[in-house]
């Protein structure tokens, strides 16, 4: 052994090395596959089926199996989560997906009308006896949506009892005084009010439907809107000059300057009538109601401007609320007052139109109303119109230029520039 070649001890070690590298690598892998193997029997693979229609809802949805640990989440889970990992290992939750899976019985929960916190819908249902797949739905903005449908039929209820109410009473009185001709006459002055209070509330429902519904491209079509707020002073200059109020208008240095978007005619007509009616009606006897008009870069504004008494800060947040006012009592018995809904109507309709519409107020001096309408290059038939005269005169540059050899015969162009002979 001591005259052993030292090479040969070197190549032995290598040798044996190896031998225990591979033996090493070879029970791991050997072990991993149990592993594998043992986790399959524990767990056996999740029904393909239902990944399939799990990972197309747009509903969070993950799969648990009968140790209660997650063990699928569909895309919807990933990336919006309206269960949160504590909640799903909550003794709570975790005692109705161990009931599901020894019952077989499904779990719903609903929300909580009463509790605004509690938004989620939770169904627990069990598959193939090993796992629980548990489906969440967020109703958040459907319970907000449903409040606010549910609040406004109650206003407009409220609302449409007082004038029919008042019609069905007048019209009985007008039967019993039909010998006082002067009686007759005052009853008959009450009617007229009322059923123009109601035919009022009745077109303002409907015109804030109109606000309130998607603007489809086939409803668009082009709005010169200076055009659109002359027309709306003009048609409100009677009803300014019953209320002695003068409207006055003023423009930026170039009123001839087009301003065009692409919507609905009706409804923007709406929105500048709601605001100048609002403005006559609470302007002083003697006042002025400013309408201005101011061309931007990418915009086009219209300003009214009343004298009235203004706006308190503290109803400033709320003015835009349906049917809200802000001295209701003092309105209706003076008369002053509109249905309510004409701010609604006009915010509605500037936001699906992409616009906004801004407010100043200050108590005792009176209150602006801006309206700003985002304007579009493809709208401007300004612009349009001056790209296409610009590619006229390059077209006719073209044809002047003289012609190469290569270039088409002279002639044949001067009969393309003068037509067909006859």
């Amino acid at each position: 052994m001591g005259g052993m070649d030292p090479a040969l001890l070197v190549l032995a070690s290598v040798a044996l090395g190896i031998l225990i590298g591979a033996s090493v690598a070879l029970s791991i892998v050997a072990a991993r596959r149990l592993g594998v193997k043992r986790a399959a029997e524990m767990r056996p693979e999740l029904p393909e089926i239902a990944i399939a229609i799990l990972d197309e809802v747009d509903t969070f949805a993950v799969i648990l199996d009968v140790a209660l640990a997650p063990v699928y989440a569909n895309p919807a889970a990933r990336q919006q989560r309206h269960i949160s990992g504590d909640e799903i290992a909550s003794p709570e939750f975790l005692s109705r997906v161990r009931r599901v899976m020894n019952t077989g019985v499904p779990d719903i929960h609903d929300p909580d009308p009463a509790d605004p916190s509690d938004t989620v819908r939770v169904h627990i249902v069990r598959i193939q006896r090993r796992f629980a797949v548990v489906l969440a739905e967020d109703l958040g903005e459907e319970q907000r949506v449903n409040a606010m449908r549910r609040d406004f039929i109650a206003n407009v209820s409220h609302e449409l009892k007082t004038p029919i109410a008042a019609i069905g009473l007048l019209s009985e009185a007008v039967q019993e005084a039909a010998d006082e001709p002067e009686v007759v006459r005052g009853f008959a002055k009450s009617l007229v009010k009322e059923s123009k209070r109601l035919g009022e509330l009745s077109r303002d429902i409907i015109q804030l439907s109109e606000a309130q519904s998607t603007l489809r491209p086939e409803d668009r079509e082009a709005v010169p809107l200076r055009d659109l707020v002359r027309g709306e002073v003009q048609s409100h200059h009677e009803f300014a000059a019953q209320h002695g109020v003068e409207i006055v208008v003023t423009e930026d240095a170039d009123p001839d300057r087009r301003a065009v978007i692409m919507g609905r005619p009706t409804s923007l007509g709406s929105a500048v009538a709601n605001l100048l009616s609002n403005a006559i009606r609470y302007s002083p006897e003697g006042g002025r109601v400013g309408v201005g008009m101011q061309h931007g870069k990418n915009s086009f504004s219209v300003t009214v401007t009343d004298q009235g008494e203004g706006i308190a800060p503290e109803h400033l947040n709320r003015i835009f609320e349906r049917f809200y006012r802000v001295d209701g009592s003092r309105t209706r018995s003076n008369g002053m007052g509109g249905t309510g809904l004409g701010l609604s109507i006009a915010r509605h309709t500037m936001r699906a139109h992409g616009g906004e519409i801004e407010v100043w107020s200050q108590p005792g001096v009176g209150s602006s109303f801006t309206l700003v309408f985002p304007l579009h290059e493809d709208a401007d038939d300004e612009k349009h119109s001056k790209r296409l005269r610009k590619m006229r005169r390059s077209a006719k540059k073209r044809l002047d230029r003289p012609t190469s050899p290569l270039a088409a015969p002279a002639a044949r162009t001067e009969d393309l520039q003068k037509g067909p002979q006859q």
